[in-house]
């Protein structure tokens, strides 16, 4: 088993980025390319989790929101459940998002009760590849980004929703039971065939006066020069391109927000 694990609290570089490898994934965090210009809790409240395991890959971001520790706690808790499934989860998949949401949501509230920051939260997106079943299965709760790259880009997690159509929803932000989280977050599964791509993405690529205009086509020029690059050199370009179109939108609106990237070049897997 391999693991990365990158924690917004350890990285402070003011345009610098994070980035860890693992064989056809990756995953990248900075503080942003710019400093903040909104009210914040701590400077880099962002982190990014890679797991292979058994053949399988987990990806998934978390943007905290009132302190980091929502978003880290999130990804230890997504961590502690994937390694509990087996190495397929067919149609169970929904059911299994679930579980890992409120146990997630719990945990978050039960460390704000023995003394942490009580308004700390976050989103979260998620993906998993099981290429035995030629499977990519995801989920997210909040405004990260699922983007799917199969001859073109769509944002699986804003393709049937629209972000302005109603509040951001947060993992800590309240008690949860499995329906109420079932109706706040969205989920599904893709077929690796076809698959160049996956890039998830917290909203400082995107967020409306700091990041980019149009995520999509940021993330298909970022694919289109990762492709240029040897092939075990892919995800990581793929992932730090993403990064670092998002601290040059920072840079020029002057304006940032910290930002994390998880990237499973998936053409390679498609072809074992």
């Amino acid at each position: 088993m391999s693991e990365w694990f990158l924690r917004g609290r350890e990285h402070h570089g003011l345009a610098e980025i994070a980035l860890q490898t693992q064989d056809d994934a990756a995953i990248a965090l900075s503080i942003g390319g710019a400093p903040k210009r909104y009210a914040h809790t701590d400077p880099n409240e962002d982190a990014a989790l890679l797991v292979a395991r058994d053949a399988t890959l987990l990806l998934a971001v978390a943007d905290g929101h009132g302190g980091y520790e929502a978003a880290e706690v999130a990804l230890e808790t997504v961590r502690d459940w994937a390694a509990r499934l087996p190495a397929s989860t067919g149609e169970t998949w929904h059911e299994r998002v679930i579980e890992a949401l409120v146990e997630a949501n719990s945990r978050i509230r039960a460390g704000a009760t023995r003394g942490g920051r009580r308004h700390s939260r976050t989103t979260l997106a998620l993906a998993r590849i099981e290429p035995a079943q030629g499977a990519l299965r995801w989920a997210s709760i909040g405004d990260s980004h699922v983007f799917h790259l199969a001859n073109g880009v769509l944002d699986l997690a804003h393709a049937h929703h629209d972000s302005n159509d109603g509040p951001t929803h947060f993992l800590g932000h309240t008690e949860e039971t499995e329906q109420s989280l079932a109706n706040k977050c969205r989920m599904g599964d893709e077929r690796l065939a076809g698959t160049q791509a996956l890039v998830l993405a917290t909203d400082g690529l995107s967020e409306r006066g700091v990041g980019v205009d149009e995520p999509e086509d940021t993330v298909a020029a970022a694919l289109i020069a990762a492709a240029e690059q040897a092939a075990a050199e892919r995800a990581g370009a793929l992932a730090r391109g993403v990064i670092e179109a998002a601290l040059d939108a920072h840079r020029r609106r002057r304006s940032g927000d910290n930002v994390a990237t998880a990237v499973a070049w998936l053409e390679g897997v498609r072809a074992r």
